[in-house]
């Protein structure tokens, strides 16, 4: 059987879907690919690829693939890649390489030249430090161990990407797939040493306990024990803003909102105030501490739950019990437990928009998402950065199962939209909301094609605030001028509505609060479509909260 062959129907087994660009590099796999069952999706640039890998990772919570020829090709697959590894998403990373002949000579593991053969690059070393496994696969009777490695380590204890490469001439190498040499997994003990005994004795006495509930739970299959453990204990519970917003909602009696620096008032003023933070799967990113960390949470006994024992040491939270351990083996400890905490009642202030007014020939903001938010029960939401995703964040309300997915970790600018193709892959291509800015979508915006190819039926809104909003703001607050922010400092847009028609996708635009009737059609339109949000450069939004500055007196508490 020829290797690429053979790879391809590995991958059939553990996926039914693969992102791709094609290239010389890669031709015997992309051979393959075309003669295999999987759906191929080709994408026209290999950042979309590798982050619509990822959409599709977060939406079905398996790992998603990605293949990418060698030299550009995967040099520009590296912040898709990164992105992964920061959020800890598991996607798979199949990149072409020079025959084993061109490659460069090695002296102790050392590239002694630059470059010998055309394209090639020394791939590898440049993504060991944002994969968890990559290697140069040189010997074809290694092919099978190095797949079953690379799948193991991707999706066991913290996930996160890994990356083959694998040379033309190996690609094409005939093999006898059952001589291949395969990998053994670890034996793994899940008798995790947890100080339960300790923990509940500090919940029992706990006036003000707080649940910050991330990801990690997600990623580990513990949504179903996290809901038990919330209507058990019926604790309050907050979500790290951006990476786990969709894992509790408002159906949650006690779910307080959204917390971080851009986050809730009433979920930063709940981890200013409890005396009891009980964080797990959540990293505890400078986004949910603050730049002020030493401020974060003093007044409460931090327990932190997390499989990666090098968050628990870091110099931005000080933990007073860490717990090394699987999220969902956590939780179902905990649900073993039979204790009455103590309530703690936290007022749920909504977001009122009118206290964020606009100029009135734009769109508010927040009256955009309190519309959206009535049409949009069940789709997956997918954003990208700055204001498209901050006020997403804050304002937008989801139900229970609903998905809301964003790179929090690296926030790259373009993300949205191949986040949002990936997660439409993997839900079989069901409508999903895309929220990207009139800045960040022209980093991606070559894969507005790979939608109207697909028809992938995706809701997608450009936020136009006339350039970049977050760097504009910060330029006047610290320089009090503008550059490189805007069509009038340097950076132009072009004409969205001729863009999109010339493109062939339908296209709507709301030009102010009166229009906004037209949420409605857009999320029900049979198909792709995009709608342009025409907002005031200079909209206000909620202010940013650091650490510690919603804290009462302890006498004011009043339990």
């Amino acid at each position: 059987m020829k290797l690429s062959d053979y790879i391809v129907k590995y991958l059939e087994k553990i996926t039914d879907s693969v992102f791709l660009l094609s290239g010389g590099g890669i031709m015997h796999l992309v051979d393959s690919f075309g003669k295999s069952n999987l759906d191929v999706y080709c994408c026209h640039h290999e950042q979309a690829a590798a982050t619509a890998a990822e959409g599709y990772a977060r939406i079905k919570n398996k790992i998603g693939v990605v293949c990418v020829t060698t030299g550009p090709g995967g040099t520009n697959a590296i912040t898709g890649v990164a992105g992964a590894w920061l959020d800890s998403i598991p996607i798979l990373v199949i990149s072409g390489q020079v025959k084993r002949d061109d490659m460069m000579p090695r002296q102790d593991g050392v590239s002694t030249i630059r470059q010998l053969g055309f394209q090639e690059i020394n791939i590898i070393d440049l993504v060991k430090p944002i994969t968890k496994y990559a290697v140069t696969i040189e010997k074809e009777d290694q092919i099978l161990f190095h797949l079953e490695k690379a799948l193991y380590l991707a999706t066991h204890g913290r996930p996160g990407p890994v990356w083959l490469d694998i040379p033309l001439d190996v690609q094409a190498a005939e093999i006898e797939s059952e001589k291949l040499e395969s990998f053994k997994s670890p034996a793994v003990s899940h008798s995790e040493n947890i100080p339960m005994a300790k923990i509940i004795e500090l919940l029992k006495k706990s006036k003000r306990p707080l649940l910050i509930a991330g990801n990690g739970i997600r990623l580990a299959g513990g949504e179903e024990i996290l809901w038990k453990v919330l209507e058990k204990f019926k604790i309050n519970a907050v979500t790290p803003i951006f990476s786990a917003d969709d894992l509790i909602t408002y159906e949650y009696s006690y779910y307080l909102g959204r917390q971080g620096m851009p986050g809730n008032e009433s979920a930063n003023y709940a981890v200013d105030n409890c005396d009891l933070l009980l964080i797990i799967g959540e990293r505890m990113q400078l986004t949910q501490t603050s730049y002020d960390y030493q401020k974060f949470a003093t007044q409460a006994t931090k327990i932190m739950v997390d499989i990666d024992e090098r968050e628990l040491k870091k110099k931005t939270i000080q933990i007073d019990i860490p717990v090394l351990c699987d999220a969902r083996i956590f939780l179902e400890e905990l649900y073993k437990e039979d204790i009455t905490l103590n309530r703690w009642d936290v007022e749920v202030k909504p977001i009122n928009s009118n206290d964020y007014p606009q100029k009135k020939k734009y769109v508010n903001v927040y009256k955009f998402l309190e519309e959206l938010g009535k049409y949009s029960k069940s789709m997956p939401v997918a954003t990208a950065n700055g204001m498209a995703s901050v006020a997403s964040h804050q304002a937008l309300k989801i139900s229970k199962g609903q998905r809301f997915i964003t790179n929090a970790g690296l926030g790259q600018m373009g993300s949205g939209l191949p986040l949002a193709i990936g997660a439409s892959v993997a839900a079989g291509k069901k409508p999903v909301i895309c929220m990207e800015g009139d800045g960040s979508i022209m980093l991606n915006l070559q894969d507005l094609q790979t939608v109207l190819h697909h028809q992938l039926p995706l809701k997608i809104f450009i936020f136009n605030n006339n350039g970049y909003y977050s760097i504009r703001n910060t330029h006047l607050k610290y320089f009090n001028r503008v550059f490189a922010a805007d069509p009038d400092s340097g950076v132009s847009l072009p004409n969205f509505e001729k863009l999109i028609i010339g493109w062939g996708l339908s296209y709507r635009r709301i030009a102010n609060n009166d229009e906004l009737a037209k949420v409605k059609e857009v999320i029900k339109f049979q198909g792709p479509i995009v709608c342009e949000l025409m907002i005031d450069p200079y909209q206000p939004m909620l202010s940013r909260w650091e650490a510690g500055l919603l804290r009462k007196k302890v006498e004011q508490y009043g339990v």
